[in-house]
């Protein structure tokens, strides 16, 4: 049992471990991860690797090592809750991958495994091996666990949570099979819908390897185009012209520019080459050099556009159009009579879960009911009404006619039908329910056809709202047109009896025209006629019809166009990396999840994504969590109670909820919301004086540390009242006194991230070590919770302050008060594009600094991200092979090496070595070769440089990305300008960090051309550790759990006179 040299052990059967790996085999060999293993080719008497922190399963399949993970297409997802959950409990602590070999009769485990499961360190030496045996020996036990372990408390591993865990799995597995049927479904749909995007990569790849004979990866090159370009040059280009000093107009990955296609006027001799190149960088170089030989890729682009006219890209595309529908009609009609249901069931569920409050300041049109739920179940009419019957795949495959009770039809405007919004209609014509695939709320609801077409004049008259509901329909019908009925009027003749027949006064206007003038006010009368376009049978096959009609038509009014207009238009409207089938956002949304997982983009509106730190792994997750909510309300059992899996505790378990006081009724400053169709808006009530602090919502008592009068004893308290100390497991704790909700002083742990003398502490849970609740310094040492069960205190809950607000809408101007009264008003600013979380602790600040001689301050507000999840290392973030250097390394780093800054900082006797990997190159390969080989001479070991590259890449700001987007008003996006990594390391210390510095700016979208807007910067800081592992087998190296993310938003400002 030495620590170098542990062995395995068989574990007795009657024992608590030998318990939980019984059930952990059972989990194995149970039929359903046994027909899973079989379909993946792996042999049933593999060994598995499992590790239960990051969900993955590593096994060898035909004689490849393949890792499994719970977000990739595989299904693992769907089978692996029960053995997650119990390889938990037998290795409770992040030490690696759990392996448990299976023999006639007996289990065995490696000693470490026994350790983990035990709570002790094995021996590091023969005596202390003898001492460990002969302690055994006479106790005949391992001693009992500490009661503070928070890793491994008794109650997960009694014999209750063992039959629970039973009973789970159990119920697990009995839906297992159709969530894996479903996954399979949508997941073939989605990989089988033709990649346009894809395939223009190959398509530009040939092109290049024809023109020049080289092998190039498309996505490195871009097509920029310029205003500017320069003759004579300082160097030959193959375009002949430079752009020195400048910045592109525009700039595409080459794949994109295929697909935006060239104009008429680049067909001009001479035009395109002095105006445009291919090169190396796309945005950014011009202020370090501009754009010229040293940065071109060498072929005229010229030569490409020639080139590109000869192929017929449209028909290669028809082809695999009509090869999809031909094989995946069913499938598709599955998927979205899928998530049809899903999005109503969950509409449902939280309309009902909301307090009457809640629900009487809602727009009308989101006050979906039961009724309307009843309403719109009618197009799924062989499906069980009871929102939490699990479902089989059979019956989304079924056909099922409207029943009586509801009529259905394909929303019409003025004559133009959408392609994919229904509109339900009850019997008597009076509500009116409509649905929008991909819309948030999915479903909208009108209690009459009069309110409908008053919102549909409201979102005519909002530019924004009006591009959304116009994306519905298909592109042909939304221009102007004189010739043939277009796509908008014939989509669906033959499916809707009558559509022929819808009159022609505004046939000769395309739908962007047609809303243009209900906005002005002069196309008058209702947008939507009672009886038009009804749908007869299946509503689903009916939308499959309608998708792949639009699909070859938009397909034929984008490739074909040779408006620029209509291309412009078209390709802003969606993120050029997209998928062309995946632009067409109603196709693609019904099946979106899958569609991301598999690699195609999802559907987003804007010209670009706000942040370059948004990656492939980071969508797939996101995907992979929304497609697994569809799994669980579709198809599991109990799906009201258990709202993720059986092994995850449900909310309304964890914290207990409790009836809330009433209280006065206070107006809230809020984006404008529609009113009534008819009558007078409703007059607001006066505004109450401020209220005194109300009894908590969220009880705290049951989150008291246990033993913690015992713990804090011989702990010390500093001069705000935290004790500190060190527990018999060597862990550093932090905790403090808060008399609770029953008035009873009790001791709570706060978050190991406290600093001492901070104004503010999270109250963790001392089972997850989640903060539960945010605490400041009270009287008399004790700790006090702040209002409203988080946050900073505002003005209207504290003494008073030069000049607070009069809003009760709590402002960043606000946190201010205490500074200076020219504080207050010239963070104002702040308030204009960004909303305050009143559950997040700010921290504010003013730093000075000198401008043009003048002394000037910043105000900076700042905090930690509190919603930072588990660090996770993506498959496409892992190190691999790379033809730049003989060790590995994450590709994600590798484009970013010759775009970003580095810098090492290693520790050294006569002080800090500062390196920053900037060597330089002839082509962007040689730059990211003579990187590499400065970061190789600064770390010499290799595993520490892969475990580095994993994170240091710009997928590591998505966090902070996330957080920024969620405080910013509507209009506004969040872009990164620079992002930096810094590497400290210390070869004499087995801890190394990695910190992701990210400088952003607010984008104003609200315009055709976005905007920075000026003075206002945030910077974030994420911090990775890597620590030196001590397993014997796997990663020499491993990356901490926790990377948190702290962000500072700062303004320039005059000092106070």
């Amino acid at each position: 049992m030495l620590h170098n040299d542990a062995g395995l052990v068989k574990v007795p059967p009657q024992s608590t471990l030998g318990q939980w790996l019984a059930l952990y085999r059972a989990q194995v060999e149970h039929p359903v991860v046994q027909g899973w293993m079989r379909d993946q080719k792996i042999d049933p008497s593999a060994l598995l690797s499992i590790d239960p922190f990051k969900g993955t399963l590593t096994v060898g399949v035909e004689a490849q090592t393949k890792t499994f993970s719970l977000s990739d297409t595989s299904g693992w997802g769907q089978v692996s809750g029960p053995l997650l959950a119990a390889a938990k409990v037998i290795a409770p602590e992040n030490k690696g991958a759990l392996r448990v070999r299976f023999g006639d009769g007996d289990t065995q485990v490696s000693a470490k495994v026994v350790a983990n499961f035990q709570g002790i360190a094995l021996p590091a030496s023969r005596s202390k091996a003898s001492d460990q045996i002969r302690h055994l020996e006479q106790q005949k036990a391992f001693d009992p666990i500490p009661t503070d372990d928070r890793a491994r408390p008794a109650s997960s591993r009694s014999a209750g949570a063992l039959e629970v865990h039973k009973k789970n799995a159990a119920t697990f597995y009995s839906s297992a099979p159709q969530t894996l049927e479903y996954k399979r479904l949508a997941v073939d749909v989605a990989t089988s819908l033709p990649d346009t995007r894809a395939e223009a990569k190959k398509w530009a790849e040939a092109l290049i390897f024809k023109l020049t004979g080289k092998h190039v990866d498309a996505d490195t090159l871009y097509f920029n185009r310029f205003d500017n370009y320069n003759t004579p040059l300082n160097g030959a280009t193959a375009s002949g012209a430079e752009h020195l000093n400048d910045e592109p107009k525009s700039s595409l990955r080459l794949p994109d520019a295929l697909l935006k296609n060239f104009s008429e006027h680049d067909g001009i001799p001479g035009e395109l080459d002095t105006h445009a190149g291919l090169y190396t960088v796309g945005y950014g170089a011009g202020a370090t050099g501009g754009y010229g030989a040293r940065n071109e890729f060498p072929l005229a682009p010229s030569k490409l556009m020639h080139e590109s006219w000869k192929t017929d890209f449209q028909g290669q595309m028809d082809k695999k159009i009509d090869k999809f529908w031909s094989t995946h009609t069913e499938n598709y009609e599955a998927a979205v009579k899928g998530e049809f249901t899903y999005q109503a069931r969950k509409q449902l569920k939280a309309a009902e879960a909301k307090p009457p409050a809640e629900q009487a300041v809602q727009a009308p049109e989101h006050r979906f009911t039961r009724d309307d739920y009843r309403l719109v179940m009618g197009a799924v009419s062989n499906l069980p009404l009871d929102e939490n019957a699990p479902l089989s795949v059979e019956q989304l495959k079924a056909k099922a006619p409207v029943n009586g009770v509801v009529k259905a039809y394909a929303l019409n405007i003025h004559g133009i039908t959408s392609s994919d919004i229904v509109r339900f209609s009850a019997h008597d014509g009076s509500r009116q329910v409509i649905y929008i695939p991909g819309a948030v709320p999915a479903f909208l609801r009108f209690d009459s056809l009069d309110q409908l077409n008053k919102w549909i004049t409201d979102q005519a008259n909002d530019p924004k709202k009006r591009e959304a509901l116009a994306a519905h329909f298909p592109l042909a019908s939304r221009q102007d047109h004189t010739h043939k009925p277009g796509v908008g009027e014939s989509i669906l003749e033959g499916l809707i009896p009558g559509l022929a027949l819808v009159t022609s006064a505004a046939k000769s206007k395309g739908l962007d025209t047609v809303l243009s003038e209900m906005a002005d006010g002069s196309l008058k009368g209702p947008a939507v006629s009672a009886s038009h376009s009804k749908i007869e049978g299946d509503v689903f096959s009916t939308l499959a019809s309608a998708s792949k009609v639009r699909m070859s038509s938009d397909a034929d009014v984008v490739i074909k166009s040779n408006s620029e207009v209509i291309r412009d238009t078209w390709l802003n409207d969606i993120t050029v990396a997209a998928g062309l089938l995946a632009k067409l956002a109603p196709i693609a949304a019904p099946v979106a999840a899958a569609a991301v997982i598999t690699g195609l983009t999802e559907v987003a509106l804007g010209t670009e994504k706000a942040s370059s730190g948004d990656t492939e792994a980071e969508r797939k997750d996101g995907a992979s969590k929304a497609f697994d909510g569809v799994l669980n309300v579709l198809f599991s059992v109990g799906a009201s109670k258990v709202p993720e899996d059986p092994f995850a505790i449900p909310p309304e378990k964890e914290i207990p909820a409790v009836e809330p006081r009433s209280q006065p009724e206070i107006p809230v400053n809020e984006e404008p919301q529609p009113g009534p169709s008819t009558g007078p808006a409703p007059t607001k009530p006066p505004v109450p004086a401020p209220l005194p602090r109300a009894p908590s919502l969220l009880p705290i008592a049951q989150y008291a540390a246990p033993d913690g009068e015992e713990l804090i004893k011989n702990a010390t308290r500093d001069a705000m009242g935290v004790y500190r100390m060190t527990d018999s497991t060597g862990a550093y704790r932090q905790l403090v006194r808060i008399t609770d909700e029953t008035n009873t002083s009790r001791v709570f742990e706060i978050h190991f991230q406290h600093r001492s003398g901070s104004e503010f502490a999270g109250v963790i849970n001392p089972k997850s070590g989640k903060v539960i609740s945010v605490v400041t310094p009270g009287n008399n040492g004790e700790w006090a919770r702040v209002a409203g069960d988080g946050g900073l205190k505002w003005p209207w809950q504290r003494a008073s302050s030069p000049t607070p607000s009069n809003s009760l809408n709590p402002q960043f101007s606000d946190l201010f008060a205490d500074v200076d009264e020219q504080a207050v008003t010239q963070a104002k600013k702040f308030d204009e594009y960004l909303n305050v979380d009143e559950a997040t602790p700010y921290s504010v600040s003013t730093r000075g600094f000198e401008d043009n001689g003048v002394l000037k301050r910043k105000l900076n507000f700042s905090w930690q991200r509190t919603a930072d999840e588990k660090v996770e290392i993506y498959a496409s973030e892992k190190a691999g092979p790379t033809q730049l250097s003989t060790s590995t390394y994450s590709p994600n780093f590798l484009l970013d090496l010759n775009r970003n800054d580095y810098t090492v900082i290693k520790a050294a006797k006569d002080g800090d070595l500062v390196i920053p990997l900037n060597a330089k190159g002839g082509s962007g390969e040689a730059i990211r070769q003579n990187r590499l080989k400065q970061f190789e001479d600064a770390i010499p070991s290799a595993d520490l440089r892969a475990r580095i590259s994993e994170v240091a890449h710009q997928g590591s700001a998505f966090p902070a990305n996330a957080e920024l987007v969620m405080m910013l008003k509507e209009g506004y996006g969040a872009k990164v300008s620079n992002t930096s990594y810094f590497v400290d390391y210390d070869p004499l210390k087995n801890e190394t960090t990695v910190r992701v510095v990210a400088k952003w700016y607010i984008n104003d979208l609200t315009s055709v051309n976005p905007t920075a807007i000026p003075d206002i910067e945030a910077t974030s800081t994420r911090t990775f550790t890597i620590r030196e592992s001590n397993e014997i087998s796997g990663d020499s190296y491993l990356i901490d759990d926790v990377a948190p993310t702290h962000l500072e938003v700062s303004l320039p400002a005059d000092l106070p006179a």
